[in-house]
């Protein structure tokens, strides 16, 4: 193999050198591009994960969290205002009244105090006694304690009629 080399004229690279470096650019190239998409893509899958664990968190907090208060109808508000008249012992009281108050004692009026639970009474009695026997009776029912006789008049009667006692008594139901 003889191989004249000339000095004069600088001796060229060969022709696949430079294939094989262009070659070699461009894969760099190619490589570095594919690496920044598949980085790009990378980046988007990671933060769609991220939103779709933040909507799963919050969706999670909804569904935990108390529901809001809601305004009552107007049936509910109607209900929550009957629900302490429902719960005061109206009929035992009335009974005990009502079972005491008997011949020759009459009852005239009566008038219900239902936040304090008291009850006045006024009745008419031909004699003291049947009213104080009236206030013994409502006392010892259950139903009504303390009952106190707080006022009493003799009541004027007609000409050749017999007298009345009219009295007063104060009252308060007790809790079933």
């Amino acid at each position: 193999m003889n191989r004249a080399v000339d000095f004069l004229r600088p001796q060229r690279p060969p022709r696949l050198g430079w294939v094989l470096f262009t070659l070699g650019v461009i894969s760099l190239a190619a490589a570095l591009w594919c690496e920044q998409r598949w980085a790009a893509e990378h980046a988007a899958v990671d933060q769609a994960y991220r939103q779709a664990q933040e909507q799963a968190m919050a969706v999670e907090r909804a569904r935990r969290a108390p529901p809001p208060p809601r305004e009552p109808t107007l049936i509910e508000r109607r209900w929550l205002q009957a629900q302490p008249e429902l719960h005061r012992p109206w009929l035992p009281a009335l009974h005990a009244i009502e079972s005491a108050t008997v011949n020759p004692v009459f009852l005239l009026s009566m008038n219900i105090d239902p936040v304090k639970g008291l009850i006045r009474l006024d009745a008419e009695a031909p004699s003291f006694d049947h009213a104080l026997a009236y206030v013994q009776v409502l006392d010892e029912s259950g139903a009504l304690q303390p009952a106190e006789l707080v006022s009493h008049e003799r009541a004027v009667a007609a000409v050749g009629a017999p007298g009345t006692v009219r009295f007063s008594v104060v009252t308060q139901w007790t809790a079933p």
